[in-house]
């Protein structure tokens, strides 16, 4: 192998064999460089913004964007919450919104999903009672990454029924640097989720176990998992599970005493779109008096949703990089 001279920004390399040279730009082994400054300054570059407002964008300008000028997916990966204004109130709109930005992630619920108050519920959600914050569909490998909900109706007569959101990473930070000790134990000890449920259309016997929260190589937030509801029995040595039972009231302490909490009525028209996996969500508990409430919801994969906001970038030609998605990724 022979190292040729630096030509117009790239490095020659001949490997001694006929008419085999590498060329390799200079900038890409920069964009790649291995030393622990650079890296560094990579990681950086991912880092989000914690979100403490809400941001608006209107529908008919997400259909006009063009992606060298999408402030609703930069937001939405940003802050990990956006408002969507002026959808239309139709039972199909929601995957339309959700179209902006990639197919849609159908589930055992299907490709949308209807949120009202029924009789007979099969679930909380169906019914006018609080539900506390949390995620959606944690009991799966990859849970789903976007999450959409379109008001169709919110009847003025409606008392409650506000919606309320947490972004996890303020919550998983505040315990890492006061309650180290415990948040290592989250770290390690795996906790199960579950959803076990034979009486309905499409039955669900749902388990997954793994950590309530995980970190990046250099200790940085990448993922907070919590879900109540859907928790099941501890499946670890007997010595862990004191520690985790600690760390597990003081991680809840932490999420419902929060004063970082986002609350908002929705009007009809509204779409709320949140990353499921980062920004924790609830809802107040509401009475109809003889009006009624109405939301349509769907998903959309965190995967799917990252590319399309790597490929803004890209054909910006701005050098960004898509920002972390509390997927899990170890960048």
């Amino acid at each position: 192998m022979t190292k040729l001279p630096v030509e117009n920004g790239a490095l020659n390399i001949d490997w001694n064999e006929e008419d085999h040279v590498t060329t390799i730009p200079l900038q890409y082994l920069k964009d790649n460089c291995y030393s622990d400054k650079s890296l560094q300054k990579e990681s950086k570059k991912l880092e989000v913004s914690v979100c403490q407002d809400l941001r608006e964008h209107h529908y008919e300008d997400l259909l006009s964007a063009k992606d060298n000028d999408n402030s609703f997916l930069t937001d939405l990966n940003e802050v990990g919450l956006v408002l969507v204004k002026g959808v239309p109130q139709e039972p199909d709109k929601v995957n339309k919104v959700a179209e902006i930005v990639s197919h849609v992630q159908e589930t055992f619920y299907g490709k949308s999903f209807s949120v009202e108050s029924t009789e007979n519920a099969i679930n909380l959600a169906y019914t006018p009672d609080a539900l506390e914050l949390h995620m959606d569909l944690v009991y799966f490998q990859s849970p789903p990454g976007l999450q959409l909900l379109h008001c169709l109706r919110f009847d003025e007569q409606v008392e409650g029924g506000e919606s309320v959101f947490l972004d996890s990473i303020l919550v998983a930070q505040e315990m890492q640097q006061n309650y180290p000790e415990l948040f290592e134990t989250l770290l390690r000890v795996p906790a199960t989720f579950q959803k076990i449920h034979f009486d309905r259309e499409v039955p669900a016997a749902y388990i997954y176990r793994k950590p309530h929260i995980t970190v990046t190589p250099e200790g940085k937030i990448n993922s907070l998992i919590w879900s109540p509801p859907f928790e099941g029995p501890l499946r670890v040595p007997e010595k862990d599970v004191e520690p985790y039972y600690k760390a597990y009231r003081k991680l809840a302490e932490l999420i419902y005493n929060s004063k970082q909490k986002i609350s908002k009525r929705l009007q009809p028209g509204d779409c709320i779109v949140f990353n499921n996996i980062r920004i924790l969500h609830a809802r107040h508990a509401f009475m109809l008096n003889g009006g009624k409430r109405h939301l349509m919801g769907c998903y959309v994969n965190i995967d799917d949703f990252k590319s399309r906001v790597q490929v803004v970038h890209m054909k910006k030609g701005s050098g960004t990089m898509a920002k972390r998605v509390n997927n899990g990724d170890w960048s």
